[in-house]
């Protein structure tokens, strides 16, 4: 149902996760600093990217707290700057991109259940749609599990209707959650596996960008806010907040945040909301950073202040006293695995558990290596998984070959991914589960480490090692998955009462196998017979080719893929998400397309394609018979255009590729000696060129994100409407997420507006879908979402789209 999405740039190598990353003295250091410290701080917004980065290194490197970014949704609604992920696969993405971002910040990462379902311009809407009781247990479930004395949030609770209203719901739940986590007669089922806790204090961070602009701010009275300068040079780690939070809000690429390092001075501030106010400047007055006391602080405290930069090593007997202490007093989980790791660092010590493949199989045997490299000045003893103790002698390292068979049947999945979401929440059965941003069930190999009387387990996960001769080692995930998948090249098939030729691959994770493939659909449609296919390689991919037709006018249903092998069955699509920058993702779900007949007249033009940020709309084409060629801008050739009735430009194309500032005179001359251009949205911010059309255009930030906004027709007559598909309203039901985005603020008198819609309560916008002449050709610029709707199949959606091409 979906690609495989693979970056394959080497210059992105720089982004590539190692498994062994080089610590120095500096950072060990300051890893203890933050085991001293007992206290949480929660940042909490709506979306992947809403944090602030700047404040959470500042309370992870210049207070050594513990900070925990609590994102309400995923950002499965948004857009993608470097592919064409969507959905819950963009979900995905963007849960790595902050799991990266907090490696940085060295912050952790918790969600709540909420589905981003795009675009909302109120609270009152979000709140309406996410099913605000339940949100706002997960927030509450959130800070009693995580403890924090201070909240924050990045939006202001009094914003209702003037921003996003994902970003208003997120301040009103804090709001809300801050009085009810303390309450035991709130969310009393909870209290099962956690006790109630009462935060301290809550405040708003807010900026100039609340303020319209930074001169405003600047005006502002700023009595009532607390200052904090998270512009701190840290010396012992050679290098400043801004920079530390500049790199960490650079991981979120697929959001186009990459940014240049910032130095220097540079103040937040925040607006006390509830709880105790402090007096003073300091947001912790009256909070001790570090709540230990007794034995435990005192070891704490002297296995700081006698850390040994020149030597670290030196450090182990002081940790291991805290490590024990920490067991005796029942330290929760975060605490234990600081104090783990921090030994190991220190120590030099070093394992991994690697097998040359990515995926494997229930019952397959598979070859792995265990490597354990003992850089301390110790002898130091081990047993692996239960085995008798093994001596590694100081400064060596041990290393074993040896078969696995996969024994465990489950399969790896997203915990949040394992059913279809219902009313806008993902579907988590285990309540202990909800917040966590994954959960990984990797295969594991037990490792115990003996130092004297205390002996220290760690499971070691089994991951993908490869080696390229250009970048080196690379680490990922290995993951467990059916003996067979499948998957359609397109999520919808349209058809127009002709049959059609589908493809499915079919991937094998067993040598030397044989299935049987079919696909199933409703009783309107016929299919080919199944089709038998051998395989002999683990990993090898065959396509197998049905045909489909309609046997009823209007019929529409899913169809699915059956494998059977050894009286087994299959029915699982493999959807991977793999980019240098993030771990390597993986979704397991139900090998389905959908299948519709149209009564769909389609135009006979020659399509050419640009590519903006990266959608499906030249596959969406082609599904229905049209040629679409994508043109390479990196090797332009106005001659090219040639060959082409239309040409279409990819959605975002002037934020993201510079060359077009120097080609747009060739797509204007293809314009004036008749050809037609269709330029999807683009975001007004940050346009790399002002002329987007080859006359007077701008645009603005006007959305309608109600998708079943009512939409008026201003030219009824307008071939749009008429040819070749007569469009009716009812060719507007059905949308998904959203009518469109970007619309135009300001056009030529050429430009004719041919829609006209709005969200409720908000006047008409008729920027929406612009047509114009110019010379022989047609310009056209349209906000409205075709980058969902086609790949989402939505009938009315191709119909209008197969008039505009039309209008050549």
């Amino acid at each position: 149902m979906f690609k495989i999405f693979s970056a394959t740039a080497l210059l992105m190598s720089l982004f590539f996760s190692a498994q062994s990353v080089a610590v120095t003295s500096s950072e060990i250091y300051d890893d203890l600093l933050r085991l001293q410290n007992n206290t949480t701080v929660m940042y909490l917004a709506a979306h992947p990217d809403d944090e602030n980065t700047r404040i959470i290194s500042w309370l992870t490197h210049e207070k050594h707290v513990d900070a925990v970014y609590l994102s309400l949704t995923r950002g499965d609604g948004g857009q993608n700057l470097i592919g064409t992920e969507k959905g819950e696969l963009l979900g995905l993405l963007r849960t790595q991109e902050l799991l990266e971002a907090r490696k940085v910040d060295k912050g952790r990462q918790w969600f709540t259940r909420a589905l981003d379902f795009g675009y909302s311009k109120t609270a009152t809407e979000t709140l309406k749609f996410w099913d605000k009781q339940k949100i706002l247990g997960d927030v509450v479930w959130a800070i009693r599990k995580n403890k924090p004395e201070i909240i924050i949030t990045r939006f202001d609770p009094n914003s209702n209707g003037e921003t996003h209203g994902h970003h208003t719901a997120s301040a009103l739940l804090a709001m809300e959650a801050f009085d009810l986590a303390g309450d035991p007669t709130a969310f009393p089922e909870q209290l099962k596996s956690v006790k109630v806790w009462k935060p301290k204090r809550l405040f708003y961070n807010t900026s100039w960008w609340f303020y319209g602009s930074k001169e405003n701010f600047d005006k502002a009275d700023k009595s009532d806010l607390y200052s904090i300068n998270v512009g701190t040079y840290y010396k012992t780690l050679g290098t400043s907040n801004n920079e530390i939070s500049s790199k960490s809000r650079s991981k979120h690429a697929c959001q186009g945040f990459g940014m240049a390092l910032e130095r220097g001075s540079d103040i937040e501030y925040l607006k006390f909301l509830k709880g105790d106010k402090p007096k003073s400047n300091d947001i912790f007055e009256g909070i001790k950073l570090s709540s230990e006391s007794g034995t435990l602080k005192t070891q704490m405290d002297k296995t700081v202040s006698e850390f040994n930069y020149s030597n670290p090593q030196l450090s182990l007997n002081n940790l291991l006293q805290v490590y024990d202490l920490l067991k005796k007093n029942n330290a929760d989980d975060l605490k234990l695995k600081q104090v783990k790791d921090l030994i190991l660092k220190t120590q030099g010590i070093y394992f991994e558990w690697t097998t040359p493949k990515g995926f494997g199989t229930l019952n397959q045997e598979i070859t792995t290596q265990l490597e354990i490299a003992n850089r301390s000045n110790a002898n130091i003893n081990i047993s692996i998984s239960g085995s008798t103790d093994k001596e590694i002698l100081a400064n060596e390292s041990f290393k074993a070959t040896e078969k696995l068979k996969i024994d465990d049947p489950k399969l790896s999945n997203p915990y949040w991914l394992q059913e279809t979401p219902k009313n806008n929440l993902y579907v988590v059965n285990n309540p202990e589960e909800i917040g966590q941003p994954e959960i990984l069930n990797p295969i594991k190999k037990s490792i115990t480490i003996n130092f004297g009387s205390t002996k220290i387990d760690y499971d070691i996960p089994l991951k993908q090692k490869t080696v390229n001769p250009s970048i080196g080692e690379r680490y990922e995930p290995f993951y467990t998955v059916p003996a067979f998948v499948a998957n359609f090249d397109q999520e919808n098939f349209i058809f127009s009462n002709q049959p059609k030729q589908i493809a499915v691959e079919v991937e094998s994770f067993v040598a030397n196998s044989s299935a049987k493939v079919s696909l199933k659909a409703s009783k309107d449609w016929k299919i080919s017979a199944p089709q038998t296919i051998d395989f002999k390689e683990i990993g090898e991919k065959k396509k197998v080719v049905f045909t489909v037709e309609t046997i009823s006018k209007n019929a529409n249903s899913n169809l699915s893929a059956i494998i059977e092998s050894n009286g087994k069955i299959d029915n699982q699509s493999l959807n991977v998400v793999d980019y240098p920058h993030i771990d390597r993702q993986i979704w397991l779900r139900n090998a389905q397309a959908k299948v519709q007949n149209l009564d769909l007249k389609i135009p006979n033009v020659k399509i050419a394609y640009l590519k903006g940020s990266g959608d499906e709309i030249p596959s969406s084409l082609r599904a229905i018979g049209l040629q679409v060629d994508e043109l390479d801008l990196k090797n332009w050739n106005p001659s090219l255009l040639k060959n082409y009735d239309v040409l279409i430009l990819g959605i975002r194309i002037y934020n993201t590729q510079p060359e077009m500032a120097l080609i747009n005179k060739d797509l204007w001359k293809f314009v004036e000696n008749g050809g037609l251009v269709i330029n999807q949205y683009n975001v007004n911010r940050g346009l790399l060129t002002e002329e987007i059309a080859p006359f007077q255009l701008k645009l603005g930030p006007n959305r309608i994100s109600e998708e079943d906004a009512k939409m008026k027709f201003l030219v009824p007559n307008s071939p749009v409407f008429n040819t070749l598909n007569k469009i009716y309203e009812d060719d507007f039901k059905n949308w998904v997420q959203e009518r469109g985005l970007y619309f135009a603020d300001s056009y030529d008198q050429n430009l004719i507006p041919l829609l006209e819609g709005n969200d409720t309560g908000e006047s008409p916008q008729k920027g929406i879908l612009l047509a114009g002449k110019y010379g022989k050709g047609t310009y056209v610029y349209t906000g409205l979402s075709f980058f969902r709707e086609l790949p989402a199949g939505v009938p009315g959606a191709y119909k209008l789209f197969m008039n505009i091409l039309a209008l050549k």
